[in-house]
């Protein structure tokens, strides 16, 4: 089994900044509009904006539109992809490197 760590990080960077992981726990709860999301953060809107695209980029979160809003979710599928490789790197198993290191050289 190949660990995806170039997948891994992205999905880590993109929570990595506290906004965005704010943003990801708001959203737990449930889909929200972005002027509802706005309400938890002293942002201009572009600026949330900005962290929102970050996060639906990568796919943690969704985007719908409903009317004239823009409402946003968790990507459940994503995070279970972020959990499953966080697993895997943290927690000892057959997919870890020093078990299965390749005979062509380094993995990483």
């Amino acid at each position: 089994m190949n660990i995806d760590f170039e997948n891994g990080s992205q999905l880590l960077k993109a929570i990595a900044d506290p906004t965005r992981i704010c943003i990801v726990h708001i959203l737990s709860c449930g889909e929200l509009c972005v002027c509802e999301i706005q309400k938890y953060f002293n942002v201009s809107q572009p600026t949330l904006s900005h962290h929102l695209t970050i996060l639906k980029n990568v796919g943690i979160i969704t985007a719908s539109r409903k009317g004239k809003w823009m409402y946003y979710g968790i990507n459940r599928e994503k995070v279970k992809l972020l959990t499953g490789f966080l697993d895997t790197v943290f927690l000892p198993g057959d997919a870890c490197l020093c078990k299965v290191l390749n005979e062509d050289g380094p993995s990483c």
